[in-house]
């Protein structure tokens, strides 16, 4: 499915690139995709002031751009994505709605399972890196989500919630460490994402989490560029998640 593209003249305010973002939602929703959950962005408050924000942003995810690679090697194309761009995440699956006033133990009360995933970001065509209100408006660059094996909150021992916090990340292309990453890099904690995200829906005026919904919350490395042929591998320590062999054509 063709993916709309961004309006030419982005919106130089952040509310109005959430509209126009809304805006392309329908489009895509209008073409028959199904909006099933959220991707968080900006997500490492060291970069906040050379992007220009001081907040992270969001965007839709989509049934046709939710992937399940499972614990098994797996292949996928990035014929349809410009300049892909790998970012190994934490991502969670709401089965009840979250309080709109929510802690980290709220949060987990409501979260039945945890995957590791990574996220494949999109470039704008120019090359240029984009503006956060382009970033924004564009869907938050988001071009696909691959889900590895999934866990239940029950399962991550005591003091869950403390164990997402300190998760590090062994990020490998080729066989090749690229970086090792901590979930900690992500707000502190990939629950706090997600509250900045509640928070930020509430005021944007947009819809809240729904019951279903899936969020992944913000990358504990750098955002890699890929290309078809590369083999990207990695290792997750400090909790009892698998990770995940991708091989990109």
């Amino acid at each position: 499915m063709s993916t709309p593209e961004p309006k030419q003249h982005p919106p130089s305010t952040l509310s109005a690139a959430y509209r126009a973002a809304r805006e392309r939602e329908a489009q895509r929703t209008g073409q028959g995709a199904r909006i099933v959950g959220r991707k968080i962005g900006f997500t490492d408050r060291r970069l906040w002031t050379q992007l220009g924000v001081s907040t992270p942003m969001w965007g839709a995810m989509y049934d046709d751009t939710v992937v399940d690679a499972g614990g098994k090697p797996f292949r996928y194309s990035l014929a349809h994505l410009n300049g892909p761009r790998i970012e190994p995440e934490i991502a969670v699956h709401f089965h009840k709605v979250p309080p709109q006033q929510a802690g980290h133990e709220e949060l987990l009360g409501c979260i039945d399972w945890v995957a590791h995933a990574f996220e494949i970001v999109r470039t704008p065509a120019s090359g240029k890196p984009p503006t956060a209100p382009e970033a924004i408006a564009d869907g938050a660059m988001h071009g696909a989500l691959l889900l590895g094996e999934r866990i239940a909150v029950t399962d991550l021992g005591e003091d869950p919630a403390g164990r997402l916090g300190q998760i590090l990340v062994d990020l490998h292309c080729d066989g090749e460490l690229k970086e090792t990453g901590k979930s900690a890099q992500v707000l502190g904690n990939p629950l706090n994402a997600i509250i900045q995200l509640i928070e930020g829906l509430r005021r944007e005026g947009m819809p809240a989490i729904e019951a279903g919904a899936i969020i992944t919350t913000g990358t504990m490395t750098a955002a890699y560029p890929v290309a078809p042929g590369q083999r990207w591998t990695s290792t997750l320590m400090g909790i009892t998640l698998p990770g995940l062999d991708v091989t990109f054509n």
